[in-house]
């Protein structure tokens, strides 16, 4: 049922990024409390698909080869 929840909820916010990304490159008012929420909020979603998909992408890359 949590793992609904989180879904959900990243749904929703990775689906409103765009907007609010071009909101904040229009805002000339410096770095407002919601920037510094949304950074935040970045930042631990990256940290958290490298702590999931970490060692996967690090062994797909091990096993490219050049020709």
């Amino acid at each position: 049922m949590s793992s609904r929840i989180l879904a959900r909820f990243l749904r929703i916010r990775l689906s409103r990024l765009p907007q609010k990304l071009a909101e904040l490159a229009r805002d000339d008012r410096g770095v407002t409390t919601e920037q510094v929420i949304w950074i935040a909020f970045l930042a631990g979603l990256a940290l958290t698909v490298t702590g999931l998909f970490g060692p996967q992408i690090l062994e797909a890359a091990r096993s490219v080869t050049f020709r």
